[in-house]
């Protein structure tokens, strides 16, 4: 029985954990109008563009839209090859020629994966005057923190009569999936300085969070039962019939039912005018240092979201709060995984679950970025970014250098390498093909790297999509030649002898 659920565990460790929306190489791309998402102050070189999924044919090849995987653990630490007579095969740590020591090892004391996807419907922006920028987003986001404690593996490979006390600390999810609207401006301040503020209409559609999360196991010896000691609390607008008993705990608990309300309805109150608002904002700055050096910061998602339809909250507080006698594992088939997922029989092992109707604020994973950008030649640039991640429960920093190039007025490419969640093995490439007013471009964090040394990835990211662009070259020359916003005074008079026009914005 260990052993099965120990794979379950592995399963959702490899396979559910992480889609992650990592940005790392785009924050340079300053030719993909779409870089400004993440530093406001950074201005598209077009006097206008639009794209998404909602502009016909070249809105939608490739599709606009970010999609990332990334693991607590490398590929390589869940299936590797064995050894001696088993060299030739794939094993998991379960195999019995494996030490599931050596994995649990790997592990954090919690081990957090999390979820951010970006479907954009509808972008566009266009220049206001000779310094600033007008920019207009319509998206579908969906964001998640998953934590999985190491002592929650440990328990399951070793069963708990080597784990008597086992601490689940950490154990729990934080869900939300909503509607962005945002409208963003950018402003040229001088030469050698900009800054930039977006803000963001957020309408809450789904969401499930724990507040509280501090769960252990005891085993006493001589006995055939697990005492479970908790305080956890979970935050809820899934739409759910409780029912209560009479000293005031849950006694039932089923799914809505919504047979008696048509499609309409269902779709207008649960997934568009849900009723739960909310505001974040981004912004950041863009400083020359020298004609050649740039410095940079940016915020992005601050803020939260109140929930309020069908907003509940459910919590356990006791030291005494279940009595578990076990699970028929071997009846559990992934194939009927929903359906395994009895409420009742949940309620029923967990005698004094709290419950209340009251709403709620989730704050968005907050994300803060800083950096530097030199220009090394005249189509040349070199970047270091430090990112970090502000999750409900830790920090999480990573870093990437890049080096972008700018062959061609209607080509730029970059290259990157990056430290994501404490993986050095992370190359990446971003690219943009710009014919005609059609813009197409692509960039991922770790494809290279998932390419050449896919044992020991954790993360593979994607972002893509197609712009219509105007009005993005001067007559004399690209305007992007430069690595940063504005030139120096020098570099203005030098460029006038030669008869070529400033950079500006």
């Amino acid at each position: 029985m260990k052993k099965k659920l120990l794979s379950i565990l592995l399963s959702l460790l490899l396979f559910e954990a992480a889609s992650a929306q990592i940005d790392n190489t785009m924050y340079l791309m300053d030719r993909v109008p779409q870089s400004s998402f993440i530093n406001p102050s950074q201005a598209p070189n077009c006097k206008f563009y639009i794209g998404g999924l909602l502009i016909p044919l070249f809105g939608q090849l490739p599709p606009s839209m970010t999609f990332a995987v990334n693991l607590p653990v490398d590929y390589g630490d869940v299936i590797f090859h064995g050894e001696g007579a088993y060299k030739d095969s794939l094993i998991t740590p379960l195999h019995p020629t494996a030490d599931i020591n050596d994995f649990l090892k790997k592990l954090r004391k919690v081990n957090y994966s999390s979820v951010d996807l970006q479907m954009d419907l509808l972008n566009f922006g266009f220049k206001i005057g000779k310094k600033g920028f007008m920019s207009f987003d319509l998206s579908e986001r969906m964001i998640a923190d998953i934590g999985m404690p190491k002592s929650l593996f440990e328990f399951a490979a070793k069963g708990n009569d080597a784990v008597r006390k086992a601490d689940f600390t950490g154990l729990g999810a934080n869900a939300l999936y909503y509607h962005q609207l945002s409208l963003g401006y950018s402003h040229q301040f001088s030469k050698t300085f900009s800054a930039g503020l977006r803000a963001k209409l957020l309408v809450g559609v789904a969401n499930l969070a724990t507040t509280s999360s501090n769960i252990e196991l005891n085993t006493q010896e001589k006995t055939n039962y697990i005492n479970v000691k908790s305080e956890y609390t979970i935050n809820t607008n899934i739409p759910l019939d409780v029912t209560l008993n009479e000293e005031g705990y849950v006694e039932d608990m089923e799914f809505a039912d919504f047979s008696d309300e048509s499609v309409g309805t269902i779709v207008k109150d649960y997934a568009l005018m849900t009723g739960n608002y909310g505001a974040a904002f981004d912004f950041g700055f863009t400083k020359d240092i020298t004609s050649s050096l740039a410095a940079f910061a940016s915020v992005e998602d601050l803020g939260l979201i109140r929930w309020k339809t069908n907003a509940s909250q459910f919590a356990l507080y006791d030291e005494d709060s279940m009595r578990f006698e076990g699970v028929n594992i071997y009846d559990l088939q992934f194939n009927d995984f929903a359906d395994a997922i009895d409420l009742d029989s949940i309620v029923e092992n967990f005698k004094e679950i709290n419950y209340k109707e009251a709403g709620y604020s989730t704050k968005l994973p907050t994300k803060v970025y800083v950096g530097l950008r030199y220009r090394a030649a005249k189509r040349i640039s070199l970047g270091l970014l430090g990112k970090f991640e502000i999750l409900p429960h830790k920090v999480r920093p990573s870093a990437t250098i890049t080096a972008n190039f700018k062959p061609f007025k209607f080509t730029a490419a970059t290259i990157s390498y990056s430290y994501i969640n404490g993986n050095f093995n992370n190359i990446g490439l971003g690219f943009t093909v710009h014919p005609g007013p059609f813009q197409w471009y692509f960039v991922s964090d770790n494809l290279i790297g998932a390419l050449l040394f896919p044992a020991d990835a954790r993360s593979v990211s994607v972002r893509m999509g197609c712009n219509i662009v105007f009005g993005c070259v001067q007559k004399n020359g690209s305007r992007d030649d430069k690595s940063s916003r504005g030139t120096s005074l020098l570099d203005d008079k030098k460029n006038k002898n030669k008869g070529v026009v400033p950079y500006s914005k």
